[in-house]
């Protein structure tokens, strides 16, 4: 490839002229010698420019990814900071739950109080009730004794009533045997009248 213009202070006139002047002398180069020596150079500035672009197209492109790697840096800063707010938030929801949970523990400590002292009366409440049936039972079994001696009372008036009864039968044996001399005796006396009434005139 052959590019105009001038390099290292050369044109490609320039050299043609270069060439003419020197022509008469023999170990001096061709003219197409010194241009195929000045292409060279122009090919290699060429090759360098076109790396240059490459370069240049590749700085771009690194441009790009750097710009798409800021923008995902700054999407991930944005879901940094929305994690730290949930965070923070989840720290305060936390601290609520324990402050919560500090209250639920003192009411559990009283309950356990309060049920301690239930606990206390109702074993109180038990050692009355073990006196009281103590007492119950003691007084069963005076009662049981009392029992006992009523019974002994009552099969002694039943003895009693039987004599009782043996006594009236006999009175009433006796009260009979009176009942028949006063029958008697009032039938003598009728007939001691009728003898006496009988024996008036002789008075």
């Amino acid at each position: 490839m052959f590019v105009s213009g001038a390099y290292g202070g050369f044109s490609s006139s320039g050299a043609s002229e270069l060439v003419s002047d020197v022509e008469p002398v023999s170990e001096v180069a061709t003219e197409s010698e010194v241009i195929t020596e000045v292409e060279l150079p122009v090919e290699a500035a060429s090759e360098v420019v076109a790396e240059v672009e490459s370069t240049v197209d590749a700085t771009s492109e690194l441009a790009d990814e750097v710009e798409s790697t800021v923008d995902t840096a700054s999407e991930l800063a944005d879901e940094v900071e929305s994690t730290v707010e949930a965070t923070s938030e989840l720290a305060d929801e936390v601290e609520s739950t324990v402050e919560a949970t500090s209250e639920l523990a003192d009411d559990v400590e009283s309950t356990v109080e309060a049920t301690s002292e239930l606990a206390d009366d109702v074993e109180s409440t038990v050692e009355a009730t073990s006196e009281l049936a103590d007492d119950v039972e003691s007084t069963v079994d005076g009662a049981s004794e009392v029992a006992d001696d009523v019974e002994s009372t009552v099969d002694g008036a039943s003895e009693v009533a039987d004599d009782v009864e043996s006594t009236v039968d006999g009175a009433s044996e006796v009260a009979d045997d009176v009942e028949s001399t006063v029958e008697v005796v009032g039938a003598s006396e009728s007939v001691l009248e009728a003898l006496t009434s009988t024996h008036l005139p002789f008075e």
